[in-house]
């Protein structure tokens, strides 16, 4: 029989090593226990090197979660993938491979791993993401209008572009202008260097061109020559210091620069006791310096995922099931050791938030392709701001993110958040439309947050809102806090909109939206956000 086995894997082999390049056995404390195939060619160790040591120990360390949750996942089925996991080899070069686990019935906690490798892509990380510094809401047409009315303007007046950006901003006296006068200089600042006009690259400048094409030469140049309107709007001359300073010398870009520039001005200008530019200055090169380098651990927490994943479940009230979990974000404390609302805000206010949502989202999408192919189909709903769902550029990387999610169309929901003031309500309704027309469900956070709340139910078209926890911890106190509650969710189901409370820390919060018709519940009382591996291995004993 021995000899009958070996003769028929003898002329299987072929078949084998082309499905299965590599194969490990691990025993129930993730030791290597027998190396088959070509551990040299995949991971660039011997076969000894891979014998005295435990798997844990080759993976990527942002994959060790999936991997603790896919050996507790194991004790419950027979085999899981095939999954994607990065592996780690002794020069810590990492390589991705499509992993297929079994148990091995012949030995309790035995495992049998073929390993092949991935040709896909498990992130969009470690620069994979596309580029976020594309043109945004204006076009080049709108662009050119406004660089040659700036330049008409500096003709017609016999002035600087400088000196023509900030009369046009209604400064008059630069040396000694009201507080009013520096928001006007900010206003215009934010809206010609803002993201909605971030300046064209410069490989879109041709370097010769011929008479055909000299007009859209010109647009071009006068393009350039706003941007450097912008630079040197706040410019003094002479020996004086040039408060707006932009480079590249911390790895951040020209308009991230412009951008955080703005909002240094915009913080200092708005600070009590600020009446003259000198008094603007004074506070203004220290926000700048402290605004740069939040903005330098913005760029290196979104562009090396600094950053990880928490669930926290959604529950039916009416049976304690899970739902589905909202993604919330936890930070490296290296980079960044504030809260996450925080973080969100100073993102909004600088205007990079889209860098940031584009990253979570496209991690959500990797864990919840991986969650699946371990058998986990639950949904989670990701966060957009506001700022980022009205950004041409933030929509055309996500729209493309979301033609590769036909498998989890049902499971990967988007929550829209009130925390940025949302200008176009139609152009956003159509958006979400085809968000939903795609196969994703939208929720509106925090409704009733802001006074745009009723508003943003009237036009925008949402499956699901959540209502703020403001309400769900004042909503027993009195009479008129339960009936202004009670009259939120009447609106939302007469709408046919499910509804789900934040915040449900008791029981007696849970019953009293139970009996006014809130569906769902979010809330310390269900569980607090928990790193992914811990918050799906709670799944079996807390909601099933």
């Amino acid at each position: 029989m021995g000899e009958l086995v070996e003769t028929h894997y003898d002329r299987m082999a072929g078949l084998y090593e082309a499905l299965a390049p590599m194969v490990i056995e691990l025993d129930a404390d993730d030791n290597v226990t027998l190396v088959v195939g070509k551990a040299g060619m995949l991971l660039n160790a011997s076969e000894n090197t891979l014998l005295s040591s435990r798997f844990e120990e080759h993976l990527h360390e942002k994959d060790l979660p999936i991997w603790r949750l896919l050996r507790h996942k194991i004790t419950q089925v027979k085999h899981i993938g095939p999954l994607p996991l990065r592996l780690r080899n002794p020069d810590y070069k990492t390589q991705a491979f499509e992993v297929i686990v079994a148990r091995c019935n012949s030995v309790a906690g035995r495992l049998h791993l073929s390993l092949t490798p991935y040709q896909g892509k498990i992130s969009f990380g470690e620069n994979k993401r596309p580029a976020s510094n594309a043109a945004r809401n204006f076009s080049k047409d709108d662009f050119s209008k406004l660089a040659k009315k700036l330049a008409a303007y500096g003709e017609a007046s016999s002035v600087s572009a400088t000196e023509a950006l900030l009369q046009l901003a209604g400064v008059e006296d630069v040396q000694d202008s009201p507080e009013s006068n520096l928001m006007a200089l900010y206003s215009l600042l934010h809206s010609a260097a803002s993201e909605e006009v971030a300046a064209v690259k410069r490989e879109e400048i041709p370097e010769k061109v011929d008479d055909e094409r000299a007009p859209e030469t010109k647009d071009v140049n006068a393009e350039v020559g706003m941007k450097a309107a912008v630079r040197g709007a706040y410019q003094k001359t002479g020996s004086e210091v040039n408060y707006v300073t932009v480079g590249g010398e911390d790895g951040i870009s020209e308009q991230d620069a412009v951008k955080a520039a703005v909002y240094a001005m915009k913080k200092a200008a708005t600070s009590g006791g600020v009446r003259t530019m000198e008094a603007l200055t004074g506070g203004y090169e220290k926000r700048l310096e402290t605004v740069r380098g939040q903005l330098k651990a913005f760029k290196k927490i979104v562009l090396q995922e600094r950053f990880e994943i928490a669930l926290q479940p959604i529950v039916n009230i009416a049976d304690g099931s899970l739902h589905h979990f909202e993604a919330l974000t936890r930070f490296d404390n290296e980079y960044y050791s504030g809260t996450p609302y925080d973080f969100m805000r100073f993102a909004e206010g600088v205007g990079v938030i889209q860098e940031f949502d584009l990253a979570m989202v496209m991690k959500c999408v990797s864990l919840l392709k991986r969650m699946k192919r371990m058998g986990y189909n639950i949904g989670v709903a990701v966060n957009l701001s506001g700022r980022s769902i009205q950004s041409p550029s933030f929509l055309r990387h996500f729209f493309r993110i979301l033609e590769d999610c036909s498998d989890i169309r049902d499971l990967l929901m988007f929550e829209l958040t009130e925390s940025s003031q949302i200008d176009d309500l139609e152009t956003t309704n159509s958006t979400l439309s085809r968000i939903r027309d795609f196969g994703h469900k939208v929720a509106l956070d925090d409704f009733g947050a802001g006074a745009a709340g009723i508003q943003y139910l009237r036009v925008l078209k949402v499956d699901v809102v959540k209502i703020d926890g403001i309400y769900i911890r004042k909503g027993i106190e009195n009479q008129e806090n339960r009936s202004f509650l009670r009259s939120m969710a009447e609106l939302c189901n007469g709408l046919g909109i499910e509804t789900v409370g934040e915040c449900v820390e008791n029981e007696e919060q849970r019953d009293f939206l139970s009996e006014i018709g809130i569906t769902y519940a979010q809330g310390w009382l269900y569980g607090k956000p928990l790193p992914v591996d811990e918050a799906l291995k709670a799944i079996p004993s807390r909601y099933t």
